[in-house]
Parts: C-alpha cells; sequence; structure tokens
C-alpha cells in the first residue's frame, strides 16, 4: 500500500491510499470509522459507480478511464478504473487499485499549494478538492473520445473504399462500440451522482462550479452518444453495402448465365442435325444427294431465325 497525506492543516487533511490489502484497509476503517460495507465496495474492483451518505460521512465510487487499458478492452473492467471517496468536513479520503495520471495532476497541485491551502476555509478547501476531483474524473474521458472519433473516420473511409483508406474490420467497429458504450455509461452515472456527491457543499447545483461540471460531463455524454450512434450508423451501412455488392455481383453472374443459356439454345437444335447426319450409317436419308449439304445448311440457318424471332417476340433478348 502507498499511502500519501496530500493536504494537511489544523482540522483538515486529505490522505489518498493506492493498492491498499483487505487488512490495511480495514485499519484505515477502523481508525477513522467507516462503514464496513462501504469499505467492502472498496474492495470490489468491478464495483460501479455509487453514492452513499452513513451518518456524516460521504462515500462514493467514480469511475475513470484507464490510460494503460489495451486497444482489445471492451469492457467496464478493462476500460475503467475506479476512485473510491470518503469524505467528511474533517477529511477526505481517496483509495484507488492503480495511480492514474488524472489522479496524479491532481494530487501534484495540491501538495504544491502549500500556504494556498491554509487560506481555505475548510469546507471550501474540501469543495475545491472535490471539484479538481470530479473534474478530472470527467476530463479522463477527452482523449479517448477523440482518439475515437478519429478512428471513427478511419473506419468510414475504409468503409467507402476512399484512395489511400484501409480496408474495413467489421472487429474494429465492434470494439469502437463497446467503447463508446461503456463511455455513455459510465458518463451518465457518475452524471447523475453528481447532486448527490456535491449536496451540502459549496458545489452544490446551482452554483457556477456545480454547472461548469455538469457542462463538462454533459459534453463528454455528448460526444460519446454522438459516437455511438454514428458507429451503428457506420456498421449498418457496411451491412448494407456488403449486402448490395453481394446483390451487384450476383446480378452479374446470373446475366452472364442467361447470355450462355441464349446461346447454349441457339446451338443446341444445331447440334442435334450435326449429331443426326454424323452418324456413320450406310443408307442415311439424302446422304447421296446433291443438294443436301446446302439444305442442311439453311435448315440451320432456319432453325436458328425461329428461335430469335420466337425470343424477340417474348422478350427474353432485352
Amino acid at each position: 500500500m502507498e499511502s500519501t497525506v496530500i493536504v494537511t492543516n489544523e482540522h483538515f487533511h486529505w490522505l489518498d491510499i493506492v493498492d491498499p490489502s483487505e487488512a490495511e484497509l480495514e485499519a484505515i476503517a477502523t481508525k477513522y470509522k467507516l462503514n464496513q460495507r462501504s469499505v467492502h465496495d472498496c474492495l470490489d474492483s468491478e464495483h460501479l459507480p455509487k453514492y452513499e451518505r452513513i451518518e456524516n460521512i460521504t462515500f462514493g465510487i467514480l469511475r475513470g478511464y484507464d490510460e494503460a487499458c489495451s486497444h482489445e478492452s471492451d469492457t467496464v473492467q478493462e476500460l475503467t478504473r475506479k476512485v473510491a471517496i470518503f469524505f467528511t468536513d474533517r477529511f477526505l479520503i481517496t483509495i484507488h487499485r492503480k495511480d492514474q495520471p488524472y489522479l496524479s495532476r491532481v494530487k501534484s497541485k495540491w501538495s504544491r499549494a502549500g500556504a494556498l491551502n491554509a487560506s481555505f476555509s475548510d469546507e471550501n478547501l474540501l469543495s475545491r478538492i472535490l471539484y479538481d476531483l470530479i473534474s478530472c474524473v470527467f476530463s479522463s474521458y477527452e482523449h479517448p473520445i477523440d482518439q475515437a472519433l478519429d478512428q471513427l473516420e478511419l473506419l468510414e473511409m475504409g468503409v467507402f473504399e476512399a484512395q489511400g483508406a484501409q480496408p474495413f474490420e467489421i472487429k474494429e467497429g465492434y470494439y469502437l462500440k463497446r467503447k463508446a458504450s461503456v463511455f455513455k455509461r459510465m458518463l451518465r452515472t457518475c452524471i447523475d451522482l453528481l447532486p448527490k456527491l456535491t449536496s451540502g457543499l459549496q458545489i452544490q447545483t446551482g452554483t457556477p462550479d456545480y454547472q461548469n461540471l455538469r457542462e463538462l460531463a454533459d459534453s463528454y455524454y455528448f460526444y460519446s452518444d454522438e459516437l455511438m450512434e454514428s458507429v451503428n450508423s457506420l456498421l449498418n451501412l457496411h451491412i448494407s453495402l456488403s449486402s448490395q455488392r453481394t446483390n451487384e455481383a450476383s446480378h452479374r453472374t446470373n446475366e452472364v448465365v442467361r447470355v450462355l443459356t441464349i446461346f447454349s439454345v441457339f446451338l443446341l437444335p444445331l447440334n442435334v442435325l450435326t449429331g443426326i447426319y454424323g452418324m456413320n450409317f450406310e443408307h442415311i436419308p439424302e446422304l447421296k444427294w446433291g443438294f443436301g449439304y446446302p439444305m442442311v445448311l439453311l435448315m440451320m440457318v432456319g432453325v436458328t431465325g425461329v428461335i430469335y424471332f420466337w425470343f424477340r417476340k417474348k422478350g427474353w433478348l432485352k
């Protein structure tokens, strides 16, 4: 476990804890009189965002984007990391499994503040730190959403086979859709928790700070929702274009078969005639006749002509 006191003064302190064991967390719970059920939720890496207030202690869980996740990650647990928060007017405790860059920036900012921290009242200090923490959790989705939008543009180029574009892979579209779905769900859940977490603080509903947080979260939620809709439309478009290409190929094949069939219909009667007169029997009718050969040729032309006009009358040559 890595335990760091980020901010401290006579009446208030912020304790940040990284990767605690169960025993260490139990000791912290005993020291600060934290609810055991809430502490158990801290140990659950798959827990979704939540809010609880037990006596005078407020407990919340937020999930921010994990910058170390793999390209193939597509679940809540793979794409995001949990940040558990306990706070009263006397202390703030943040607990998380891995240190994230966006949390490090907030901790660095407040650890360097020094004398500035003493200029805040305890309530104002708590409100400012919580504002930065919540803001950084929301902002953690900015970069992955921008990356996803860029990837969406490349996928669109692949679907329409633009010059220089990579071939479209439906697997990439699937992963992008899953990521957008996770971003949307987590942002929506965190937005729903926002008025509860800030209740009673100086960033409660109606204040400029709250409005800034809400606008920030709403903007990322809007982009994630737009991303998901765009990916869905792109996948449907890909399926439609694939079906169209298949139908066009099938149509071309049918046209080829149709032409070959027409040729075979023209040639089949001629093959019958040539087959008959090609038999090696001594007594074939008209075999010794001088005009037999021209007559058979004329018969072939006549049969071909009859078939042609019959096909044309039926409209089968169009």
